[in-house]
């Protein structure tokens, strides 16, 4: 087996600013676009170097997904990107950040009402 790359320390690194932005989303959308941009943010810090664009259609927070995510074919087909997934812990630490944003939609889902609330006044 060969040497697997770890960015958990860059990950644990977003995760703390991500919390925080997932704990003050007022509704799914706003869940959603939160993981999206922290997870292109994280990718882009990874990818600075390349010629990879990694946007908003890239990455998307499935709760439905058993990874609670879904990534582009665009993303998934690039060779540099695929190289990178293939040998490190990459997709654990986007699942670490999807398992939070998850825990946030399931509080978001059960609280309608407080949403609503807040949409009215």
């Amino acid at each position: 087996m060969g040497n697997q790359i770890s960015f958990s320390t860059l990950g644990n690194e977003c995760v703390h600013k991500f919390r925080d932005k997932i704990n003050n989303a007022e509704n799914i959308v706003d869940l959603r676009n939160h993981f999206a941009y922290t997870v292109i943010d994280f990718l882009n810090q990874i990818f600075e170097k390349s010629q990879l664009n990694i946007d908003a259609d890239d990455i998307k927070f499935n709760p439905e997904n058993k990874d609670l995510y879904i990534l582009s074919d665009r993303l998934t087909n690039d060779l540099e990107f695929k190289k990178i997934w293939d040998i490190s812990d990459l997709k654990n630490v986007i699942y670490k950040f999807a398992k939070s944003a998850n825990h946030r939609y399931i509080h978001i889902i059960k609280h309608k009402e407080k949403t609503n609330k807040k949409i009215r006044n």
